[in-house]
């Protein structure tokens, strides 16, 4: 029998050994130890499906709270319909319409009016302006008329005759630079004896009222208006009785008048005179 070299046994017990060690460090990585009191260690999955099933399977979920009571107000109440949008938005083009028919028609006064007519188809403008400023003849606007004639029934002598009639005579009231003399400005008044005495007194108050502004508030004036009114309604159409209106007018104002007034109780003065009135001769 061959001997076995002592370092060859060496070796081989050498080898053994490191195999014994392996086996036993794999042996304990497999099971590791544990103290009796720690506690088990979590497996993987298989413990979360356990944590899972220990959860009661019919626990309710938990409710939302209630909604306040406006909230729920809100919801229940009606919308405003889309197509009523577009009205809304015109509601302030019909309120400004419906606005401008509630103002009040304009209505001309018949007596103005007719006032008017009657001074343009007489001519009166030709000389005297549309609106009374004056040309050929005086200025009528602005208190001019009335300064010269304080009564209107010296106007109306005046219209009815001409200046001429009176050339080279004094007529009306003072003026600054005394009173106007007939013809003295290179150019007589033309008569109108052809105008009834309804168009005579209808010129006179269309110069006197509208464009010299003569105050008409008191109370012969307004009845004098109304009468007018009542007489164009009427169609009246009675000449000019020249004598009726010299008596009628004032001897300092308009040469050959004598102030007496009207015989006749039915053909009164006319002009804003009170009832009864007589005008003041001297």
């Amino acid at each position: 029998m061959t001997e076995i070299p002592e370092h060859l046994l060496k070796r081989s017990r050498a080898a053994k050994g490191k195999g014994d060690e392996g086996a036993a460090s794999d042996s304990t990585a497999v099971t590791p130890a544990t103290d009796a009191g720690a506690a088990p260690v979590a497996a993987g999955p298989p413990a979360v499906a356990a944590a899972a099933a220990a959860i009661p399977a019919d626990k309710p979920a938990p409710e939302a709270p209630p909604e306040a009571h406006y909230i729920e107000a809100a919801k229940a109440r009606r919308r405003i319909p889309a197509w009523v949008l577009p009205l809304v938005g015109a509601l302030p083009i019909w309120a400004i319409a419906f606005a401008g028919t509630m103002q009040q028609p304009e209505v001309e006064d018949p007596l103005f009016t007719g006032a008017e007519a009657v001074y343009g188809e007489a001519g009166c403008a030709g000389c005297h302006g549309a609106g009374g400023g004056g040309g050929v003849g005086y200025q009528l606007s602005d208190g001019s008329v009335w300064a010269t004639f304080p009564d209107p029934v010296d106007q109306m002598v005046h219209i009815a005759r001409g200046s001429a009639a009176i050339a080279d005579q004094g007529y009306g009231a003072e003026r600054p630079g005394g009173i106007r003399i007939a013809g003295a400005s290179g150019n007589n008044m033309p008569a109108f004896p052809d105008l009834t005495l309804l168009e005579l007194e209808l010129v006179v108050f269309h110069e006197r009222a509208v464009l010299s502004g003569e105050d008409t508030s008191s109370e012969a004036y307004q009845e004098w208006m109304e009468h007018l009114r009542e007489r164009e309604e009427e169609g009246e159409e009675i000449e000019i009785d020249l004598e009726l209106l010299l008596d009628c007018a004032h001897p300092d104002i308009t040469p050959g008048a004598t102030g007496v007034g009207s015989p006749d109780e039915d053909h009164p003065c006319p002009g804003p005179h009170a009832e009864g009135e007589e005008v003041a001769a001297g």
